[in-house]
């Protein structure tokens, strides 16, 4: 499984992002309301094109990511 950090749109509801995901059967891991960045996880590649109504970027978490 792959983890994904993706940077949220500007009021983007959590709850229709969820659903969303779960219909992609992407998994929705938490979320960094400060920064406003999801997690999610998938046995797939996700690609902006899978979340881009609702998230600005994607990308798959690295060991070296600095926020």
């Amino acid at each position: 499984m792959k983890i994904y950090l993706a940077v949220l749109k500007d009021k983007v509801n959590l709850e229709e992002l969820k659903k969303d995901l779960k219909e992609k059967k992407i998994k929705f891991l938490d979320y960094y309301k400060t920064l406003g960045i999801v997690k999610l996880q998938s046995e797939k590649k996700i690609s902006e094109k899978d979340v881009e109504e609702f998230c600005e970027s994607i990308e798959e978490e690295k060991d070296n990511l600095t926020i």
